[in-house]
């Protein structure tokens, strides 16, 4: 019998460790690699260029196709008007997300040619954002994975923005949705990372039918736990501008009160790539505060963590972080937003804080119990371990790539 193939189409190097984004498209690389002989083709749109690391992690053929500096030329023209008003009245008609214009003419062409000659059982990509990739994909069965439901993330982060900012998230919002009412059709499966997220997308895209796929993670066997109760920590890749503003949001509006009445003083280490300028600024002793950005062996972070944070107020899916932190055995704060879609972060397994005063007081009353911080992150590996250990997340969505090469189902209106 001759061996699949299929093309996986991602918008960074696919990883087991590291970056939250990385790690998901790892999951599907591992699962691809069950049912089929995989060619990775990365744009890399969300990350930098895959090296010759990632060929030797999954054993993979690896090719890439350069996006920098090659945005749409309609977009990259509208980008440059001044007027707020007249750029965002230019955005509307021009009708596509900013993320959707890295996928530009030439980039679409130079995909083409590197996938001339070249023919798959199936193919697969990675986020909403590269699906008009589709058609230079030489596959009869295609899937796509949301991780999360973008235009949701958009609408979310207008609550909180300017009356101008806010008008531009809602179209990039509309723009989402308007991709996944073209484009969706066309794939057998769609994938998504949360039940939350599933359900909304469903509502409002009733033809479309959202299959889950949980976030996961290789759990260590046994975590190793060497906290001084008093180090607070933040693990998060910093070119997702979420996890700034909430960053930002902490040490602005919550850190300065935990400082004021811890009983030992506190310090906050920031663990992530790509720090920005404005955080790095931040970085200073005197008040407790140290950016890291990224580490080699993420685990010896989590091992010296007295607790973690997710104070995030925009964005979707699960978060693997939390998830992460859960299987190193670190108690968690959390805003509710951050925890959405996750079963096992809840009041019993975390402190669950919205607001500078609140989440504050969850910190502070976290630092000092650590007994209960010991009951929390116990359970919370638990029910993590249980949904989201990696092993069995990757053999079940190996089952449904079988499933769509043995079936031949083409397309969602074909089941």
């Amino acid at each position: 019998m001759t061996e699949r193939r299929a093309l996986f189409i991602a918008p960074a190097t696919p990883a087991r460790a590291g970056n939250g984004l990385a790690m998901r498209l790892g999951i599907f690389q591992d699962a691809l690699a069950e049912v089929a002989e995989v060619e990775t083709l990365v744009l890399p749109v969300s990350g930098p260029p895959p090296d010759e690391r990632f060929t030797n992690a999954f054993g993979a053929t690896t090719l890439s196709v350069s996006v920098a500096g090659r945005f749409d030329t309609q977009f990259a023209l509208l980008s440059r008007i001044a007027d707020p008003a007249e750029r965002l009245r230019q955005f509307r008609f021009y009708g596509r997300g900013s993320r959707h214009a890295a996928l530009s003419g030439p980039v679409l062409a130079e995909m083409k040619h590197a996938l001339a000659g070249r023919h798959y059982d199936l193919a697969h990509i990675g986020r909403l954002y590269l699906a008009d990739s589709l058609g230079s994909a030489p596959a009869p069965r295609l899937s796509l994975d949301l991780d999360e439901d973008d235009a949701w993330a958009w609408r979310r982060l207008a609550a909180a923005q300017t009356p101008d900012e806010a008008a531009w998230s809602a179209a990039e919002a509309e723009a989402e949705d308007r991709l996944l009412a073209r484009r969706g059709p066309a794939f057998a499966a769609l994938f998504v990372s949360g039940p939350a997220d599933a359900a909304a997308l469903a509502e409002r895209h009733p033809g479309l039918r959202f299959d889950v796929v949980a976030n996961a993670i290789a759990f260590p066997a046994a975590p190793a736990r060497r906290d001084d109760g008093a180090t607070v920590l933040f693990v998060g890749a910093f070119g997702y501008r979420p996890n700034v503003e909430g960053v930002l949001w902490f040490i602005r509006e919550v850190w300065p009160g935990v400082r004021a009445r811890a009983a030992i003083p506190p310090r906050l280490l920031l663990v992530g790539r790509d720090p920005p300028a404005e955080l790095q600024a931040l970085d200073a002793p005197t008040d407790g505060i140290e950016v890291r950005g990224p580490v080699d062996d993420i685990a010896t972070a989590y091992a010296a963590a007295t607790l973690a944070i997710a104070p995030l107020h925009a964005g979707a899916g699960t978060r693997l972080k939390l998830i992460e932190a859960a299987a190193h055995g670190v108690p968690l704060v959390t805003t509710r937003l951050a925890a959405r879609g996750l079963d096992c972060i809840d009041a019993e397994t975390a402190w669950l804080a919205d607001g500078s005063t609140p989440f504050a007081d969850a910190v502070l009353a976290a630092l000092a119990d650590p007994a209960t911080r010991r009951r929390r992150a116990e359970l919370a590996r638990q029910r993590a371990q249980a949904a989201h250990d990696r092993v069995q997340v990757v053999a079940g969505l190996a089952r449904v790539f079988a499933d769509m090469l043995q079936t031949g189902d083409a397309a969602q209106g074909h089941r």
